[in-house]
């Protein structure tokens, strides 16, 4: 096995660093043209989430959380995929809501956003309740298979697709319980927080066991927590513990979320309507 990483061992990948900087590009892009419709400018309720998501991903993918969770410990990869698929995701819509998507977007990528168009349609399917719950519990699940993730964490190419996977399906989950667009179709604020109550269950199904077995579940971190001066099952059981923690304190923040936007979204809806029918 290589020499044990420190917690100061960054990576550089200029794949994920040029993604990033074209999503913090793209968005600083729509930012504008909302301030040149509007005459207003976009407040930090929009832009700090959504550059805190950007963030977010960056200490998922590049920080020591992604190089000592390859093979050393458990508790930072499964922190990992928290912060991919439950915090990243949120923190990003919130920035997208109203009126930044629907006013910041080009007039060509808006009509292919639109549920008429290809993108929209699609979107449509992928955030369907019946879709978006059960792919995000089956992400969740499946990923943490003890012989699924510890064959992932070793096949640089299967990694990709496992982020790919959890991030997607919590874009589509937390789409759902935020609901960005007021035209889209609205779910009153019990039932999102039932969609909410129900992801939090199944992230529980991993959480929970992992904080109480007495046993290591994932071979590959049998040996790489002693370098860190704990036993493997201390290590599975601080990654139980860690992710039960962040899963309630998202479900907290979850909650207030929900109930903030119900109380802004007719206003919000009416501003946009005004401001649609006087160009």
């Amino acid at each position: 096995m290589n020499a044990v990483p420190g917690w100061g061992s960054w990576s550089f990948d200029p794949v994920l660093w040029i993604v990033l900087a074209l999503a913090g590009t793209w968005y600083v892009s729509m930012l504008r043209r909302v301030h040149r419709k509007t005459g207003k400018a976009v407040g930090p309720g929009h832009w700090l989430p959504y550059f805190s998501g950007l963030a977010v991903l960056l200490i998922a993918l590049a920080s020591p959380i992604d190089v000592i969770g390859d093979s050393w410990l458990l508790w930072a990869h499964m922190v990992q995929h928290v912060l991919i698929a439950d915090i990243a995701p949120p923190l990003l819509i919130l920035g997208l809501r109203a009126p930044v998507l629907p006013l910041g977007m080009p007039a060509a990528a808006l009509r292919r956003l639109a549920h008429r168009g290809w993108l929209g349609r699609f979107w449509g399917v992928a955030t369907n309740p019946w879709v978006a719950l059960p792919a995000w519990a089956a992400a969740t699940w499946f990923w943490a298979i003890p012989s699924v993730f510890d064959y992932t964490a070793q096949h640089a190419a299967l990694h990709v697709v496992e982020h790919l996977t959890l991030f997607y399906t919590g874009m589509a989950l937390w789409w759902l319980i935020i609901t960005p667009l007021p035209s889209e179709r609205r779910q009153p604020g019990m039932v999102r927080l039932a969609y909410l109550g129900f992801s939090r269950l199944a992230s529980a199904v991993v959480c929970l066991p992992l904080t109480w077995l007495g046993t290591s579940l994932y071979s590959l971190y049998a040996t790489g927590a002693h370098a860190y001066g704990m036993t493997a099952v201390t290590d599975q059981r601080l990654a139980g513990a860690t992710m039960c923690l962040l899963e309630f304190l998202v479900f907290g923040i979850g909650v207030a979320v929900v109930f903030i936007d119900a109380l802004g979204r007719d206003e919000r809806a009416q501003a946009l309507g005004e401001l649609a029918s006087s160009h």
